[in-house]
């Protein structure tokens, strides 16, 4: 009797001595989510991602580190946070929505305030992948997901160097040396660009969310899973890749779990925005947008309902419209949903009507006067435009 209790006693003393996350911290997870960006193109989506993907994995024993519109010292400081906890896991997990940059088969995690105009600012302004994957490494856990939802087309890539930049991430060949245990998970196949979607999530956001905490599912049956649900919801336009050495079977949710708190990270706020400075010369990039404009009669604008995004037509920048779509819409709803389209790019709006009411949107954030629109975009703003002649 004694023994045991000496044998007991000295279990409690090891804990106290190696604290309480040593013993608890068994599964990690770092999540990325920057939707608010100052000098490209917003997202609407990732900031979502990031809030309901912490919640999962929380809820299947992740201790989630998170951060939500980070700068690069916030990303920096989130990715510490959790390399601490990585440090005592078995399974760690790094999960990140956003834009993202290939350049020259080398990928970059863009925080939001980046301000990138050549390959000079890369080192200094993002998150190099290979560095963060190299700092996973050293952590040593038995099994390392990475999953980047951060495909999406963006205009980085075109600001770089001629030649550099390309749509897309790149591939990532895992190194003999520390393959074993890993799993890379993109959103779409390398050099692809993914959709944002229409809903709260991302297509692929969604389907990991719809499949990650089903107990005891093996992580490739998962990922094949999330694979035929992004093929579907978008019509064959997306299909998530993924390289992987893990060895044996690995489900990320256990059959039971104990839930674990989200560690969210503060990013420092950032002083207002200065109005974008007036052009002497009229933008010469979508003239039918501005003559329109300058033709229609004064309406009031309608406001948004409990300040929530809003759109006339969520899904107008990633589908073709038809007439079934756009033929009940008032003359000014139809003026919303074309300029939403551009809005959503990140136009200035010089019409005060147009800039006020995109204004109270979180997912308005200007930064150009000249957009460019995908091939879906152009025709669904030139119906829109029909429409708008035959009222």
């Amino acid at each position: 009797m004694m023994m045991r209790r000496y044998v007991w006693g000295l279990f409690l003393l090891t804990g106290l001595l190696l604290g309480g996350d040593a013993l608890a911290a068994q599964k990690a997870a770092l999540v990325i989510g920057n939707s608010a960006y100052r000098s490209v193109t917003p997202l609407v989506n990732p900031a979502n991602d990031a809030d309901d993907m912490a919640a999962a994995l929380g809820r299947i024993g992740y201790a989630v580190t998170l951060v939500k519109d980070g700068d690069l010292a916030a990303m920096n400081d989130g990715l510490r946070a959790f390399l601490r906890d990585a440090d005592h896991a078995d399974s760690v997990v790094v999960f990140y929505s956003g834009h993202g940059v290939q350049v020259k088969g080398r990928n970059y995690l863009v925080p939001v305030s980046a301000r990138i105009s050549d390959e000079l600012d890369l080192d200094t302004q993002t998150l190099s992948l290979d560095k963060l994957l190299e700092l996973v490494d050293s952590a040593a856990p038995k099994v390392k997901i990475v999953i980047l939802d951060s495909c999406r087309d963006n205009p980085l890539t075109r600001q770089l160097t001629r030649g550099a930049g390309t749509r897309g991430l790149a591939r990532i060949d895992l190194d003999a040396s520390s393959a074993k245990g890993t799993l890379i998970a993109f959103s779409t196949a390398p050099g692809s660009v993914a959709q944002d979607g229409s809903g709260r999530n991302s297509p692929f956001t969604t389907a990991l969310l719809a499949h990650m905490e089903t107990p005891g599912l093996d992580i490739r049956q998962m990922f094949g899973q999330v694979r035929a649900d992004v093929d579907q919801s978008t019509q064959g336009g997306q299909t998530p890749w993924v390289n992987e050495a893990i060895i044996g079977s690995f489900a990320m949710a256990g059959k039971v779990e104990t839930p674990q708190p989200v560690k969210a990270i503060e990013v420092e706020p950032q002083a207002a925005a200065q109005p974008a400075p007036q052009p002497v010369v009229e933008p010469q990039a979508q003239p039918e947008l501005q003559q329109q404009a300058a033709v229609e009669p004064v309406e009031p604008t309608p406001a948004p309902r409990n300040n929530q995004v809003e759109f006339i037509l969520p899904d107008s920048g990633t589908r073709r419209l038809n007439w079934n779509d756009i033929s009940s819409l008032s003359g000014q709803q139809l003026r919303l949903a074309r300029n939403e389209i551009y809005a959503r790019r990140g136009r200035y709006m010089k019409d005060t009507q147009l800039r006020a009411y995109f204004s109270q949107f979180s997912w308005y954030r200007p930064w150009t006067w000249n957009v460019e629109l995908s091939a879906v975009e152009k025709a669904n703003v030139a119906l829109i435009q029909r429409a708008e002649a035959g009222q």
